[in-house]
């Protein structure tokens, strides 16, 4: 953790007192960072305090980025969206965080989506990707925009399409419902059954088969919910979990082969009513939109 120096320039009853006058932070957040001994010695003017750099920049995205470079594929007035690459978070927890996808915007001078929600790490993003999943997010760039998907996001958003590889030759094609609860530590992981319990909640996907070659299957999913790790954990309660998702019983592998491929709300101007498959299956922009996943199938 960095550390940085400030001298005070009061008396002050408490460290906690000039803390919270100088960088107008709650007690909890201090208590992160102080223990309740250090948090009531006072302080005199001219003293010197070492005071974390996450504490002092708390809610500041660090403009330096590090990590595999997301790409922006369109902007408006109202939104960006973005392809963020496998093992970028996408967003900071802390300060020092620097592979996230905000971190990259901060870097790229995308200032307007960084002004939204900024009581909030995650600022515009309207959802989130796991740390090793890649594909398509998307920000809002203006508070308006913010509240009205943030509010009506299940009205508006029509379509959420993934690309995924798993072993074997998938014969699980339709649609599915099954109802998940969280175990672990903060939930780390979910547990799912195809018989609803008691405060578990319904997740409901849509999936098809794309090809099936070298002992693997590409699938295209269209994910109707939105849970924490829905395909991953729906995929390996029906006997295939995607490849390189050792947490799901999947095999190891280079990455996660698990891609947001398309999503489509409600400003799209294609024809809703036409058949998924037809739709949405074009195999020469799926090569180029996710090349670093479907190369398992040059590769192996």
């Amino acid at each position: 953790m960095q550390f940085v120096e400030y001298q005070w320039l009061e008396d002050s009853p408490s460290l906690k007192d000039a803390l919270q006058k100088t960088l107008n932070c709650s007690g909890q957040l201090l208590k992160k960072h102080f223990s309740s001994k250090e948090l009531l010695r006072s302080i005199r003017s001219g003293d010197v305090s070492k005071l974390p750099l996450d504490l002092v920049n708390h809610m500041r995205v660090n403009p330096q980025f590090k990590g595999a470079r997301p790409l922006v594929l369109k902007s408006t007035h109202d939104y960006l969206v973005l392809h963020k690459p496998h093992q970028v978070h996408s967003h900071p927890h802390t300060y020092s965080d620097q592979d996230t996808l905000l971190n990259f915007l901060v870097e790229a001078g995308e200032w307007e989506a960084l002004s939204v929600n900024k009581d909030n790490y995650d600022r515009g993003l309207l959802y989130r990707l796991d740390y090793e999943t890649s594909g398509i997010m998307l920000v809002a760039k203006n508070e308006n925009y913010f509240q009205e998907m943030r509010t009506k996001f299940k009205e508006k958003m029509k379509r959420k399409l993934y690309l995924v590889i798993v072993e074997g030759d998938f014969n699980q094609e339709g649609e599915w419902t099954h109802y998940f609860k969280s175990s672990g530590a903060k939930g780390s992981k979910q547990k799912v059954d195809s018989v609803f319990q008691s405060g578990s909640d319904a997740g409901e996907l849509e999936v098809r088969k794309v090809s099936f070659q070298d002992n693997k299957s590409l699938l295209l999913v269209n994910l109707n919910s939105g849970l924490r790790h829905q395909i991953r954990a729906q995929l390996s309660a029906l006997g295939f979990p995607i490849l390189g998702d050792e947490l799901y019983g999947g095999a190891a592998a280079e990455r996660l082969y698990l891609h947001a491929w398309r999503y489509e709300w409600d400003e799209s101007e294609e024809d809703i009513n036409a058949e998924l498959f037809i739709r949405f299956f074009d195999l020469n922009r799926c090569l180029q939109m996710c090349h670093d996943m479907l190369s398992v199938f040059k590769r192996r």
